[in-house]
């Protein structure tokens, strides 16, 4: 984000720890909590927002060098991605064109051809169909257009999108809704691949993407991790068509900074804060002064219950020096997950999942979100503009 936008999410948050800061909502909002449950709904989730709408997939830094791929299937649908010896990034249904098996393992690597381990049919990292195992008894048919199937793809400010569904090229400027500053300036094709990891949980998706919706709970749910160091009930609001920016305080950041410098123009917004966005439908982009995560949330199956978190995280050219020093070899990318799924995986998702199964009681039809919870009637309120259903409303 720019400098002046900058300065005035800090002025925001300067006074917001001086004096408790202004609330954003409208008023309280009753949530059904059949959100939560329902098995209609959860199809056609799945249909608008994991096969037809544009997906926030990752970073350039997860295909870092011309030959790199990288197969995930979190989408519910398996997907190649590679950089093809052009540089370009592509996009392909991850499925041999022969009986339709895998053709890459999920994971990462480099390779400039991929072979389906079924009968070894051979396909180029631009898709096409190069080789077919013994070609002379199968049988005679033209090569040209037996190739992946390719999905429409677009990389754009160190950004990486895919849409499940072949069709229309993608426009990255109106998936991110005004973002487009903000992702320019946080320099993310600067930032490497760190490390990857998946967090299954006992939760509806969009139970799993609330936690990240508000910091009330701070104090209370996170005491002995967060609370110390992030102010709780304390955030900017800004809204950016579908997708969500709220920008925490760091305590000890804020203090140091207006100790040692009292010109608020210089000081260093990255390490001062925590930014967290929602990139609509379903995945938090958090900023912090070591590295970005991209925290991608899928329903797991078709169960209105159960998500799978598919967390990976970049780092800054110091950090990566930092991880890579060979005096130190202990250190090691992973060691980043501790803090995280302490926080998330213990505490965030843990509460959630008695959320789901009071959902599922059927003792309360409703929950409620309060005035300085806002972002949470956002997202709510971004998932059933994209289906088309009524919009909740404050009272």
């Amino acid at each position: 984000m720019r400098r002046q936008e900058r300065l005035r999410l800090l002025a925001i948050l300067r006074d917001g720890l001086a004096n408790g800061g202004a609330v954003h909502g409208e008023g309280i909002v009753e949530s059904p909590l059949s959100d939560f449950t329902c098995p209609d709904l959860l199809a056609e989730e799945q249909r608008v927002f994991f096969r037809e709408t544009p997906l926030f997939m990752g970073l350039s830094g997860d295909l870092p060098e011309n030959g790199s791929y990288w197969a995930d299937s979190e989408t519910g649908l398996p997907i190649l991605m590679t950089r093809d010896d052009d540089g370009h990034f592509r996009a392909f249904a991850n499925t041999c064109r022969h009986r339709g098996a895998q053709v890459v393992p999920d994971g990462r690597g480099n390779q400039p051809r991929f072979s389906c381990p079924f009968h070894a049919w051979t396909y180029s990292n631009r898709g096409d169909l190069i080789a077919v195992t013994r070609a002379e008894r199968f049988g005679d048919f033209d090569k040209t257009g037996r190739g992946l199937i390719e999905l429409p793809c677009a990389e754009k400010y160190g950004m990486l999108w895919v849409r499940p569904t072949p069709g229309d090229d993608i426009d990255v400027d109106a998936a991110l809704g005004g973002l487009e500053d903000d992702m320019a300036h946080w320099e993310l094709p600067e930032h490497s691949y760190g490390a990857s990891q998946i967090i299954p949980a006992n939760v509806n998706w969009k139970l799993a993407v609330d936690t990240f919706g508000e910091n009330y709970h701070f104090d209370v749910l996170h005491r002995e991790t967060l609370a110390s160091d992030i102010r709780g009930n304390l955030q900017t609001h800004d809204t950016f068509g579908p997708n969500y920016r709220m920008v925490f305080a760091s305590i000890p950041g804020f203090a140091e900074a207006s100790a040692k410098e009292p010109d608020i123009e210089k000081w260093p917004f990255r390490h001062l804060t925590l930014s967290v966005y929602f990139i609509y439908p379903n995945t938090i982009f958090l900023v912090d002064g070591a590295a970005v995560d991209v925290v991608r949330i899928f329903p797991d199956g078709n169960s209105t219950r159960k998500s799978r978190t598919a967390h990976s995280f970049y780092v800054r050219p110091q950090v990566k020096a930092y991880f890579e020093d060979p005096e130190f070899p202990e250190r090691r990318y992973e060691d980043r997950f501790v803090g995280f799924n302490n926080v998330v995986v213990n505490e965030d998702y843990k509460m959630a999942e008695s959320t789901q199964r009071c959902a599922e009681t059927g003792f309360q039809s409703h929950v409620l979100f309060g005035r300085n919870e806002p972002a949470l009637l956002h997202y709510h309120n971004a998932h059933r503009r994209g289906l088309g259903k009524p919009l909740l409303e404050a009272r």
